[in-house]
């Protein structure tokens, strides 16, 4: 049932959308935060009034990002069991590839450790809210934070050439189309 729902509705890019946006602008919103901060240098005024506020909206929009990410993963999941099959062997290699390193930059491997990473994440910046001892870690958590956005972004451009170069999950009508067009 609900690999008919994300094939009908077409869930998998709409969630994936969500979830980049999420937590590119929670991350970012974390580094505006911390440069505030540095610009600020603890004095109170506008400058850290406003570290304040981006704080509290990277902490909501990482929560909800990681939220995202698991169902961005299930949702992946469920599409790439209906179309392995009928994918080129070259789209193929990009959504799951069993060459030693490379497999671990694939679309779906990939998609596992984010939903992963993302999770630890959210959970680390709440208790950054939470722990005086744990704030010590937060340029830590900036650094690994960015990674992940990075690979994040990766991702993303991985289902994309999935989507536009190999016409995964594009009805065959629309990639003759495509192809013609290209020609």
């Amino acid at each position: 049932m609900f690999a008919q729902l994300v094939s009908t509705y077409h869930l998998h890019p709409i969630v994936d959308h969500f979830t980049i946006a999420l937590l590119a602008f929670g991350i970012a919103a974390e580094i505006l935060a911390a440069a505030a901060i540095l610009l600020s240098r603890g004095r109170p005024g506008f400058i850290t009034a406003s570290s304040q506020k981006l704080r509290a909206t990277s902490l909501m929009l990482m929560i909800g990002g990681a939220g995202a990410s698991v169902l961005s993963y299930f949702t992946g999941d469920a599409e790439a069991d209906r179309l392995r099959d009928t994918m080129a062997p070259a789209a193929q290699h990009i959504l799951s590839s069993s060459n030693g390193g490379a497999a671990y930059l694939s679309h779906a491997v990939l998609g596992h450790y984010l939903m992963h990473a993302f999770l630890i994440l959210a959970a680390w910046r709440v208790m950054l809210e939470l722990s005086r001892r744990i704030e010590r870690t937060r340029i830590a958590f900036l650094l690994v934070a960015i990674v992940a956005a990075g690979a994040l972004l990766y991702q993303g451009k991985t289902g994309g050439e999935l989507v536009y170069e190999h016409g995964a999950g594009v009805s065959s009508a629309k990639v003759s189309s495509l192809a013609t067009e290209r020609r």
